[in-house]
């Protein structure tokens, strides 16, 4: 009930709503006193359980790219592309990656093309002529 009022002696009442604000919001109250509460308050603010709502989850689809940028591919999908902090992938790998789309977020990719092009050796995309029909 946060309308209701708790009160101790020596210190001001407050209305339930406030003090559970305040709880949540941090910093005011210590953990030692977050700790104490609960059965002080349980009867006075009728405290129940907090029903859990559980989102769905949201799909962020990415579209796909080329880590090499525009009209590039990985001239060698066998070397290793690798950053600090971050594991390394090999690039057809990665090209895979961002051909398929989803994972690799348009920022990403766009930063990408300068950081790989030597390693990855990429190179035009070669165009590929059918061979004439008899």
């Amino acid at each position: 009930n946060p309308d209701a009022v708790f009160a101790v002696p020596d210190q001001p009442a407050i209305q339930c709503g406030l003090l559970e604000r305040i709880g949540e919001d941090g910093g005011i109250l210590t953990p030692a006193v977050c700790e104490a509460l609960p059965p002080l308050i349980i009867g006075v603010c009728e405290c129940r359980p907090i029903e859990s709502v559980t989102p769905a989850p949201v799909a962020v689809e990415n579209p796909p790219c080329s880590i090499c940028g525009e009209g590039k591919e990985v001239g060698n999908p066998d070397a290793v592309f690798a950053v600090p902090d971050q594991p390394a992938i090999q690039c057809g790998l990665l090209e895979r990656i961002g051909e398929d789309g989803g994972i690799l977020t348009p920022a990403v990719c766009e930063a990408l093309p300068p950081l790989i092009i030597g390693v990855c050796e990429c190179r035009p995309i070669e165009s590929v002529t059918p061979a004439p029909v008899a």
